[in-house]
């Protein structure tokens, strides 16, 4: 047995609060819900940058917590964006279902009901900041992993209106598949391990820090730094939510409906990120995604424009790729892009696109 192995448990923690203080610019909230509250962090730009830019919703994955986006709610902030990650239940400080809920009644689409009640949260702090106005073109939605899905399927089920959308190493549209493929190579002894040794536990995959380095980090990332990710991670998760994404559980041109603000073929209003050494998204499965997208968008802005999308394509270089769908690779950077080594160069890929958006 490993020395570094997690203890795996079938019930919430009965540590109260949350494990980790928040940096001083960083505010929480509770979002209240028929079930329990939600979690989400806030953090805000100085008065200086007037007006305000657009805001960002920073969404999960699988065993994540709003605080993973940390890092990228001081980056993003202090260069004029209100910021918000939020936490889904079970997730972070907010309510903890049993055992048996999470794990097998609360999928996709009941997440994504926390995704809107966390949406439509910050619509109204943002509605209060900006005297009352706040258009749905103002706000971008960035979703990582499992929370990548979960951004697609909200938009694809036109549960809300958004200016623009992250894909980061998220769940391709045409299904997961192969992301468990992937994570099979990557851990042969997956599959024994559920089954028979951790009586199908969620967490089993990632039952030992060895495990979550090579899973989440690159192998450069810090073994220091990566115990310190585990603190906070779930004790267990929900499966039937990844369960649900194995399949195509996406209608692309739904998503690209559901961002508004398209003003010609030129302008990227989606961008898929992947991570170099990510070794569950994989950058093959990730270009595959932007280029569906990107086939889509072919459709979708002949319906917007017409003829005149047509002219304008066709005066674009064939090596030109990046019409309507953008498509960046982290090099060096494994699968928690987010917070590996590389995280602040992601990090500016983000925000070149958000800021021509």
């Amino acid at each position: 047995m490993s020395s570094d192995k997690h203890t795996l448990l079938f019930h919430p923690s009965s540590s109260p609060g949350h494990p980790l203080d928040l940096p001083t610019d960083i505010t929480r909230h509770y979002i209240p819900t028929p079930l329990g509250t939600l979690e989400l962090l806030s953090a805000q730009p100085s008065i200086s940058f007037s007006p305000r830019k657009k805001a960002i919703l920073f969404q999960h994955g699988g065993f994540g917590y709003a605080c993973v986006w940390l890092p990228f709610l001081t980056y993003f902030s202090s260069r004029g964006h209100p910021c918000y990650a939020l936490s889904l239940r079970g997730h972070g400080a907010s309510w903890k279902p049993s055992f048996f809920s999470l794990v097998w009644r609360y999928g996709k689409d009941t997440m994504a009901l926390d995704l809107k009640c966390g949406l439509e949260f910050v619509k109204s702090l943002e509605k209060e900041r900006r005297g009352g106005e706040m258009d749905d073109e103002d706000l971008v939605l960035v979703g990582h992993s499992a929370g990548g899905g979960l951004v697609q399927r909200f938009l694809s089920r036109g549960m809300a209106k958004v200016g623009g959308a992250v894909i980061l190493a998220g769940f391709p549209n045409f299904g997961g598949l192969g992301v468990y493929w992937n994570w099979f190579k990557l851990d042969p002894w997956f599959a024994p391990r559920l089954y028979f040794r951790d009586m199908r536990h969620p967490r089993s995959p990632l039952s030992s820090t060895s495990l979550v380095h090579r899973a989440f980090f690159s192998p450069e990332y810090p073994v220091g730094e990566v115990k310190k990710f585990e603190v906070l991670m779930p004790e267990y998760e929900s499966l039937v939510w990844p369960l649900g994404m194995m399949f195509s559980f996406v209608n692309v041109g739904n998503v690209l409906k559901s961002v508004i603000g398209w003003r010609d073929g030129g302008q990227a209003r989606v961008l898929v990120v992947a991570g170099e050494k990510d070794t569950l998204m994989g950058v093959g499965l990730m270009r595959k995604m932007a280029a569906d997208y990107r086939q889509q968008f072919i459709s979708f802005a002949k319906s917007l424009w017409g003829a005149r999308f047509m002219e304008t394509s066709e005066t674009k270089p064939e090596s030109s790729d990046q019409q309507g769908v953008g498509f960046e690779v982290i090099q060096g950077s494994g699968h928690h892009i987010q917070n590996d080594l590389h995280w602040e160069e992601c990090a500016q890929k983000i925000l070149a696109f958000v800021d021509q958006l």
